[in-house]
């Protein structure tokens, strides 16, 4: 074998015993632990039936109470309402109370039953008993489950004694809704009327301090929702006000620059300059200044000016008025379209002709002539204008002072409306709060009335409680329940132990574990009893099949030299490996090969009875020195086939094996036969096939799968690595296993056709042959077998 292949199989046998499953097959699982799994099934069905048949038997009474809670809203007109689930909580915690229990075991004289005696110890007493036995379920069955109703049921071991004492603890209950609970209604009647009361006087005076407010109210407060017109008159002087300080100080400015004005006038005497300041009079008072010019030119007017100059006079006078307009209207359109406008420049420039005809009219105009311009000139009228200005900045303080007052007054009656507005949201929302108290106690006090016989609530018997049923054991619950605790605990064990198991479980796990070529699986053979006649080899079946098919495997290797020193070991004794090597050198031998067999198990030799030749003169006597090699020798009935048996039996086989006479045993056997067969013994028995493994070419390994354990096939494979021998291949010993190892896919059906099979005429002849083996016998046939036969070696 190439060393590829060799480093391989050494690298997949390192893992043999680690290696499991990587799915579980419950399937094989199940089969392979059948018997495991039907005998717990079964245990469990009997221990089911034993513990249904002599446990002790349970009765249990039942009893259903249906509770309804009534609002009476009138003496004479009353409804019912189903009660909510914390109702019937509370009524299932009265029901199993102690208080409940002990009560009705009392007044029934129930605590000295027979049977309620052998339930009493020193920590439970017989209303312990009595309340662990209850149970208690609210609503119904299917589409009745969310009715409000009440299941109460016991168990006891009889029957009678059971609804006895059932029906006491649900009179009891009965008898305990009726006084107790009233009373205790009654007691929270009476302080809920003493609430009322309270909180009715509360709101008495609350409505009364809401109706007094009312009337102090002021006269434009018109209730919630009202606006507040004092804080809108507040809104409205202050912004006037603030309206009145802008127009102050824009008159102020204009005062002051008039003023200055003046002083400029004063120092200069060109009539064009006097008239250049009138600019700054604004468009309002011009119209004012206007009718002042007026005035003042009908006062200066005499009769003997009238009679010498009324025309100069009338055009002066229009000139003059005309220029006032035109700075009325530059004024407008500069604030319009601003100074750079064409209607602005054409004022402008009729501005300046007025001017120049003024000027030209200036000397015709004198002092106490013509129009008069030394009492009605540019400068007088500049002095009207800050008259003009001084009149109304007074105006505008004489204003302001009684906005201020107006506003103040508006502002502190603001204020007192907005707090009567709190103070009525206080008032009424206390008169709303008192309302809904009083409408809560009201309520309470409806559903606390218990004045119509405790008309609150109403507690109807549905059923009885009845004579005791039987509950407990039920044989087919029993049973049903025991199988399948056994079949669970039956498959649990099996599960367990199939991984605890480290045997192979099918020829294909075996071949993926070990990583070796698998050089045939052979079944039962005959017996070692029958010598050299009992060896298969040389038939045609398929156990013989598989030698042959081995046998092909290495064929390659034999004839080329590589393999002249084949040993055949296994993990253990009865693996069947002696019979696997002398079958082996029989099928070799067919082929016209010299083929020796050396029996190196010295503990327990077994060749020399498969080829019926005597033990004695083996391989410890020439080791010993005291048998040469030649003499050794002996030929067997197979053709082809010598035998080198044990020998003398020795106390120290594996120092014997350990000698330097073994190298040259086997260098001289290598010279004189074709291949050499070395029987060893077990790995993990002796350290005998160590001592050998390391001189030879090859080692087989010979597996039972029925026996072989993945923790053993790898310890040998390790074992026998690390000592130096090579393994070229695995014979798979297939008695005892199961289904899994049987052939696997039909090398026995193929066998079985008579294909294979002798004619009647050659059967006496093929039988016969030991001695002569056909050499024709189909090397190029492999078969796998195993038909379930045993191959009988030395652990028979």
């Amino acid at each position: 074998m190439n060393a590829s292949k060799s480093d391989a199989a050494a690298k997949s046998s390192r893992s043999v015993a680690e290696r499991a499953p990587d799915t579980i097959d419950v399937l094989s699982v199940l089969s392979r632990q059948r018997w495991t799994i039907a005998f717990f099934s079964l245990l469990g069905l009997a221990l089911g039936i034993a513990y249904a048949l002599n446990s002790q038997v349970w009765y249990q009474s039942a009893a259903k109470i249906l509770v309804s809670q009534t609002n009476a809203e009138s003496s004479e007109k009353a409804t019912s309402e189903t009660v909510n689930t914390d109702v019937l909580a509370n009524h299932m915690e009265v029901l199993r109370s102690r208080k409940i229990v002990e009560a009705a075991m009392e007044h029934g004289n129930l605590e000295s039953l027979e049977s309620i005696t052998p339930f009493i110890t020193d920590d439970d007493d017989a209303v312990d008993y009595v309340i662990e036995r209850l149970e208690l379920t609210k609503g119904g069955v299917g589409g009745a489950k969310d009715a409000r109703s009440l299941r109460i049921a016991f168990s006891h071991t009889d029957p009678e004694e059971a609804r006895q004492i059932l029906d006491w603890i649900v009179l009891e209950y009965q008898d305990f809704i009726v006084n107790q609970l009233k009373n205790v209604m009654n007691g929270a009647n009476e302080l809920v009327i003493k609430a009322k009361n309270e909180v009715q006087t509360e709101l008495k005076v609350a409505e009364a301090d809401y109706l007094r407010a009312r009337k102090e109210a002021p006269l434009l407060f018109q209730g919630e929702g009202s606006s507040n017109i004092y804080q809108d008159k507040y809104r409205r002087l202050e912004d006037e006000l603030l309206d009145l300080q802008i127009q102050e100080a824009s008159v102020r400015t204009r005062l002051d620059g008039v003023v200055k004005a003046l002083d400029e006038i004063k120092e200069s005497n060109s009539t064009a300059d006097q008239l250049d300041k009138l600019a700054l009079i604004d468009s309002e008072s011009i119209e004012r200044l206007a009718l002042f010019a007026g005035l003042g030119l009908n006062d200066s007017r005499s009769a003997e000016f009238q009679a010498t100059q009324p025309e100069r006079m009338a055009e002066a006078q229009t000139q003059y008025n005309h220029m006032l307009e035109l700075m009325s209207e530059k004024q407008r359109l500069s604030a319009v379209f601003g100074e750079g406008h064409p209607k602005v420049q054409d004022i402008d420039d009729e501005i300046a002709l007025v001017k120049n005809f003024l000027a030209e009219r200036q000397d015709k105009l004198a002092t106490g002539g013509g129009l008069g311009l030394e009492t009605i000139g540019p400068e007088t009228l500049l002095r009207a204008y800050v008259g003009f200005l001084k009149h109304d900045l007074s105006a505008f303080d004489e204003r302001k002072k009684e906005l201020e007052i107006l506003s103040k007054n508006a502002e502190n009656k603001a204020k007192d409306l907005i707090d009567f507005e709190l103070r009525d949201q206080v008032l009424r929302k206390n008169i709303e709060r008192q309302e809904e108290l009083f409408a809560g106690v009201v309520h309470q006090l409806r559903e606390l009335d218990t004045a119509q016989a405790l008309s609150g609530y109403t507690y109807e018997l549905l059923e009885t409680p009845r004579l005791g049923i039987k509950v407990w054991p039920l044989l087919s619950i029993s049973s049903l329940g025991g199988l399948a605790l056994g079949l669970l605990f039956g498959v649990s064990l099996a599960v367990a132990n199939d991984f605890r198991d480290g045997r192979f479980r099918s020829a294909a796990e075996l071949d993926d574990a070990i990583g070796l070529p698998t050089l045939g699986r052979i079944g039962k053979l005959n017996s070692i009893s029958q010598g050299v006649k009992g060896l298969i080899a040389t038939e045609l079946s398929p156990d013989a099949e598989a030698f042959r098919m081995g046998r092909t495997l290495l064929l390659p290797d034999i004839r080329s030299g590589k393999l002249r020193t084949l040993g055949l070991s296994s993990p253990m004794q009865g693996d069947g490996k002696s019979t696997v090597a002398s079958n082996f050198a029989v099928s070799v031998s067919q082929l016209g090969l010299k083929v020796l067999v050396i029996d190196a198990d010295l503990r327990r030799p077994s060749q020399h009875r498969y080829f019926s030749v005597d033990i004695t003169g083996g391989l410890t006597d020439i080791i010993a020195g005291t048998l040469s090699f030649e003499n050794s020798l002996k030929s067997s009935d197979a053709e082809n086939v010598t035998v080198i048996t044990a020998g003398s039996s020795t106390n120290t086989p594996a120092e014997t094996l350990q000698s330097t006479e073994l190298d040259k045993v086997l260098a001289l056997a290598v010279e004189q036969f074709d291949l050499v067969i070395i029987d060893l013994p077990p790995v993990l028995a002796v350290s005998d096939p160590l001592v050998v493994a390391p001189r030879i070419n090859g080692l087989i390994l010979v597996v039972r799968a029925a026996t072989a354990r993945r923790d053993e096939v790898a310890n040998t494979m390790r074992r026998l690595r690390s000592a130096g021998g090579e393994l070229v291949g695995c014979v798979l010993n297939t008695f005892g296993s199961g289904k899994k190892f049987n052939a696997d896919g039909g090398y026995y059906g193929y066998y079985e056709s008579s294909y294979t099979r002798p004619q009647k005429a050659n059967r006496a002849a093929v039988s016969s042959r030991i001695a002569k083996p056909s050499r024709a016998s189909g090397d190029a046939m492999v078969a796998e077998s195993s038909n379930g036969r045993h191959i009988e070696d030395e652990s028979v």
